[in-house]
């Protein structure tokens, strides 16, 4: 790929000058030292030489284009110092009394529930926005752990007595670190003389939770546990009311994934949905407002995760371009949806797993399984078999390096795992919201659509549970962190031969042709 083609393709521009802003926030650590005036000095420079740069009117062609490549590549690195300004700015402010400066001491504290609470079996957790510590204003937010029969909803302000503190690493996972990414700077373990107070003013977020809350008990009433929380969390994402146990079976499985809201859920929902409705009278225009809508709604019911945006980003994408008649580029698409969401939270890049597999993942999807889809002609296309092997395998490897970084520990059943569970997972989706819906409308009739999605989930269920029980589930890797920079050269060099054995096979084509 030339350097005249990146440049006359806006496309290609796009895609350069995204990355490049991702990769000023991977090395943002680095410099956080660097003051702010430097940042400054530097950005007013090359706005300055921006705006003294000859013009290229009445120059030839080639001095036009020398021109244009001097500025493309001064943009190119105003939006390196971007990302790294942008990751700069989300220390902890110097100067600033923040959460952080009251670890260790038994204070009152004040808040507003900023999400859904999180129940875990007889405890809930509940992080707490706008934090106000012995009644002075801080930085930072507070998670908190309470009895799961404590009445507390989004929005509503609680204050309460607490020793603040820091959580230690857990089997060499930093969720300290994991919890700072989302602003969380400190956390409260089972505080006491609480006070709530519910919040009057309508609510957006809390109206979509309380329908959500409805969603859940109308799944309880037609499925018996755990088969109601697992298929509620297939739909909409989460893991409320299932057993610690079976989370964990999940785990040791590779099958986590399928619990979370994720690109496909999001994109079932856009292409099902938005396939349908402009077909009837509702028309396109104002049925891509009315996806638009439920779409927003669907990223607040499935928690606003890492996964959920960077999917709705990709939705929207979609939905914008059927609003403009144009096709969009789902690979421009996906780095558009890294880079918003890493200038609104740019540490998730570094500390946030859930954001590092969620995009790894869809990598993979993109990337890897159209090269490797046609070297699996042995696995039948039955119940989309071949697919779901497929896209587990690359999904795994592409992740690979992460996991052992992180955790230090992999799966080796996963494949196998994912070859027999993921086939059935949309068609259970499906008869999930129809028996929902249908159950709406007369109860029994919703009992009988459910039956299909019950048998399913018993399958599910049991296939994860028996494989769970093995010893070789999850096993533990010795010196997990080098093995995982070792990983990760093996794939960029994988990646970088295949590239370049694509590039021959082309150069070939064009040989052949002029002969």
């Amino acid at each position: 790929m030339s350097i005249r083609s990146l440049i006359t393709s806006p496309s290609k521009t796009f895609a350069v000058f995204s990355a490049m802003f991702c990769f000023g926030i991977l090395i943002g650590p680095l410099l956080v030292f660097v003051p702010l005036n430097l940042f400054l000095a530097i950005v007013f420079v090359c706005v300055l030489l921006f705006t003294l740069s000859p013009s290229a009117m009445g120059k030839s062609e080639e001095v036009m284009f020398r021109i244009a490549k001097w500025k493309w590549f001064g943009l190119l690195f105003l939006i390196l110092v971007l990302g790294i300004f942008r990751y700069t700015q989300s220390e902890i402010p110097k100067n600033i009394f923040s959460v952080r400066d009251a670890i260790g001491r038994s204070v009152r504290v004040q808040g507003i529930v900023s999400g859904e609470p999180s129940v875990q079996g007889m405890n809930q957790h509940v992080t707490i926005r706008r934090v106000a510590i012995a009644d002075t204003p801080s930085f930072g937010k507070v998670l908190i752990k309470m009895n799961a029969l404590t009445p507390v909803h989004y929005n509503d302000l609680i204050s309460f007595n607490c020793t603040l503190n820091v959580p230690k690493p857990m089997n060499g996972f930093d969720y300290a670190r994991f919890l700072q990414a989302k602003g969380i700077l400190a956390t409260c373990d089972y505080p006491k003389f609480m006070d709530i107070v519910p919040r009057k003013t309508f609510s957006f977020v809390r109206s979509v939770l309380s329908i959500k809350q409805n969603l859940i008990e109308q799944m309880n009433r037609l499925f018996p546990e755990p088969h109601a929380s697992f298929l509620f969390g297939l739909v909409f994402g989460g893991t409320i009311g299932l057993d610690k146990d079976v989370q964990n079976d999940f785990s040791r499985t590779g099958t986590s994934h399928i619990l979370a809201a994720s690109g496909f859920n999001v994109s079932l929902f856009t292409f099902v949905f938005l396939g349908w409705i402009i077909q009837t009278s509702i028309g396109k225009k104002r049925g891509v407002f009315v996806t638009a809508f439920l779409l927003l709604v669907y990223v607040v019911m499935a928690g606003a995760s890492a996964a959920v945006v960077r999917a709705a980003i990709l939705g929207a994408v979609i939905l914008l371009g059927t609003w403009i008649n144009r096709r969009a580029s789902i690979h421009n698409a996906l780095l558009l949806a890294a880079v918003l969401i890493l200038f609104f939270n740019p540490r998730v890049l570094l500390d946030d797993v859930g954001f590092q597999l969620s995009f790894a993942a869809t990598a993979a999807i993109l990337y890897v399984v159209p090269r490797w889809k046609k070297n699996f002609s042995f696995v039948p296309e039955t119940l989309g078999m071949r697919e779901a092997l497929v896209g587990s395998l690359s999904a795994i490897l592409i992740t690979l390096p992460i996991m052992l970084w992180q955790f230090g520990s992999v799966s080796i059943i996963a494949p196998f795992v994912n070859l027999f569970v993921l086939p059935f997972v949309p068609i259970m989706m499906g008869i999930t919201l129809l028996a929902l819906a249908v159950s709406v409308v007369w109860f029994p009739l919703g009992l009988l659509v459910a039956i299909p999605a019950w048998a399913g989930s018993w399958f599910i269920l049991a296939v994860i549970t028996i494989f769970s029980s093995l010893s070789i589930a999850y096993v533990p890797v010795p010196f997990a962190r080098a093995m995982a920079v070792v990983s990760l050269g093996i794939i960029l060099v994988s990646f970088y031969m295949a590239s370049l054995k694509t590039m021959w096979n082309k150069l070939s084509k064009i040989i052949s042709s002029k002969k």
